[in-house]
């Protein structure tokens, strides 16, 4: 007997509907932030964040499975998204979708920061609901998730470990981006100007997945990465970003072969780069109210209930990557990372 639907799964049902972007090219965070609820313990939550999100989503446009002979010329094409998105459903179809995740990371891992890495984001909270439990809009949220890391395939500068540098990578190492070569907008564009910075690529090339175990070097960067977050108030979408595209690997890990672990390692540890290096201010200050985010970070349940109820986006991802990464290694500026987003992510700071 089927078991039945949760409301994780009613929820991708309807999600699946729309497309992976809206707007100018911000990401269709829905699909993300349900699953990240069920992980906070707040499911019951989903139905309203529907409620609320769903109006702003245009609907998805039909699509055609792609030819042998047309996926070199269609990756990194948006316009081909829904026919990305076909292309995995078929695959999904035929081929256990271990199989399929297996061949697409080592296909899509160098541009793992499409969509300013929501391709990948996406994938990995598909891959942690399908280890939950499988279900056919589990399954085609894989597609999805796959489908927008092919469309918006992109590369940035250096290779992750071509010149390994003997040391963990850190991110006080990147160099800045100076302040008159910045631009405004959404992360894709912010990142352009560093294709002629010859010192991040060096970064780059430099981080050595050698240096320490995985899960250390994972981890020591997401605390890193959450005392910038911290240190950062003006640019907080930025830095939950720099902390959850390398802590999503911790959901898709499992499910993934060495070599796609170590190949998606690097790049995610080269995107949190490159989103530090345009984002990191001189003038970096301690977070306003920051009294009533240290009461809260004494009591992680109310940082799951404050996140969830927000509905914010960033707020839910954020605070649950924090909570996540601080279960597996406790550090005080994880927990007061999750707090502040669940007081004070959201608003006019969304560039993703």
């Amino acid at each position: 007997m089927d078991r039945p639907m949760s409301e994780l799964d009613l929820a991708l049902l309807r999600l699946q509907k729309t497309a992976p972007e809206y707007g100018p090219g911000l990401a269709n965070h829905g699909p993300m932030v349900c699953e990240a609820l069920v992980a906070l313990g707040h499911e019951a939550l989903i139905p309203a964040w529907l409620e609320r999100g769903l109006p702003r989503l245009p609907p998805l446009t039909a699509g055609r499975p792609l030819a042998r002979a047309e996926l070199a010329a269609a990756l990194g094409d948006a316009s081909r998204v829904a026919d990305w998105i076909a292309s995995y459903e078929v695959e999904l179809a035929e081929r256990p979708w271990r199989d399929v995740l297996g061949d697409a990371v080592a296909a899509l891992a160098p541009g793992l920061f499409a969509s300013a890495g929501h391709g990948w984001l996406r994938t990995a909270h598909a891959v942690r609901a399908l280890g939950a439990g499988e279900s056919p809009p589990r399954v085609r949220e894989l597609a999805f998730g796959l489908g927008l890391w092919a469309a918006r395939h992109r590369t940035l500068p250096g290779v992750p470990g071509r010149s390994p540098a003997g040391r963990p990578p850190r991110l006080a190492d990147v160099e800045p981006l100076p302040p008159p070569l910045r631009r405004p907008g959404l992360f894709r564009d912010a990142v352009e100007p560093l294709a002629q910075q010859p010192a991040f690529a060096g970064w780059a090339d430099g981080i050595d997945l050698d240096a320490a175990e995985p899960n250390a070097l994972l981890g020591g960067l997401c605390r890193e990465a959450s005392r910038l977050y911290l240190a950062q108030p003006a640019a907080r979408i930025a830095y939950a970003h720099v902390v959850s595209l390398p802590s999503a690997l911790r959901l898709a890990w499992p499910a993934l072969p060495p070599a796609a672990r170590r190949a998606l390692l690097g790049r995610a540890l080269q995107a949190a780069g490159a989103l530090h290096a345009v984002s990191s201010a001189a003038d970096a200050v301690d977070p306003p109210e920051r009294t009533a985010a240290e009461r809260l970070a004494d009591d992680p349940a109310e940082i799951r209930y404050r996140a969830a109820c927000s509905l914010d986006d960033h707020a839910v991802k954020l605070a649950e990557a924090c909570l996540r990464e601080d279960a597996l290694a406790p550090d005080p500026a994880l927990r007061l990372a999750a707090a502040d987003a669940a007081l004070h992510l959201g608003g006019p700071q969304r560039r993703c």
